[in-house]
């Protein structure tokens, strides 16, 4: 069969070109998020149809933006359309926007060249294969973050990433991990409901087998997520900040 990379490749290239805000199966998806993307007409990246808006902006003030400073070097693994990296760039000096699908590449570039969040701020776009990161990233960067990414990655792809994402890191860098959660109350129930795991849906894991991968990268848990919060992410995945633990 094919890998897990490859899967993932074919499913976000195809959804990326099939993406556009007033597409049926867009507006439907949407749709299940209440009324707040009701029409589409609110929808400007693809995956603003995966969460609401409340808790997306929870997890960025938690996790991932006072992370970001004035001036520093940032990378998302698997930027998609851009969704998160639209709320990053304009924080930071210079962006990557690494993504193993170049359709998805295409969006991210359209969304944030539209917005003109480019002027300011360097962004680079680079497709990515085999789990690995640019090399001449080494040492680079302030922050770099996976996320929606991961929980659609089998575990030896996410302890790929969790590799390259030491390598890459400063040594005062920390680095955000989103991944599944099978122990979390929606985590459970949505794994109940797949027949296996799926990169459409999702590939699942655990914090202690999160934790216990980092460490053998050489990360240490800085923060972690509570399932208890009220919050679409925190109830269903698990999210933490890692830095190097020498």
């Amino acid at each position: 069969g094919e890998s897990n990379l490859e899967s993932n490749r074919k499913v976000w290239d195809l959804y990326a070109k099939d993406w556009s805000p007033d597409r049926d199966w867009v507006v439907k998806m949407a749709g299940n998020l209440g009324d707040e993307w009701k029409g589409g007409e609110a929808l400007a990246y693809v995956g603003d149809e995966w969460s609401d808006r409340a808790s997306l902006q929870r997890v960025l003030d938690d996790f991932l933006l006072p992370y970001v400073s004035p001036g520093g070097v940032v990378a998302e693994i698997g930027s998609g359309g851009g969704r998160i990296a639209s709320r990053v760039v304009p924080l930071c000096g210079t962006f990557h926007c690494l993504d193993i699908s170049r359709e998805m590449l295409k969006k991210a570039r359209e969304a944030i060249s539209k917005a003109g969040l480019d002027k300011e701020t360097t962004v680079h776009y680079t497709p990515i294969d085999n789990n690995l990161l640019p090399e001449p990233l080494a040492d680079s960067l302030d922050f770099v973050y996976a996320f929606d990414t991961f929980p659609h990655c089998d575990t030896h792809t996410i302890f790929s990433y969790l590799k390259e994402m030491k390598r890459v890191l400063k040594k005062d860098g920390r680095a955000l991990v989103h991944t599944s959660n099978i122990l979390a109350p929606r985590g459970f129930a949505r794994f109940a409901q797949q027949k296996g795991a799926s990169v459409q849906g999702f590939c699942f894991t655990s914090p202690d087998v999160v934790r216990f991968l980092a460490a053998q990268a050489g990360f240490a848990v800085e923060k972690e997520s509570d399932t208890s919060v009220d919050n679409i992410y925190y109830q269903r995945d698990y999210l933490c900040i890692l830095r190097h633990a020498e």
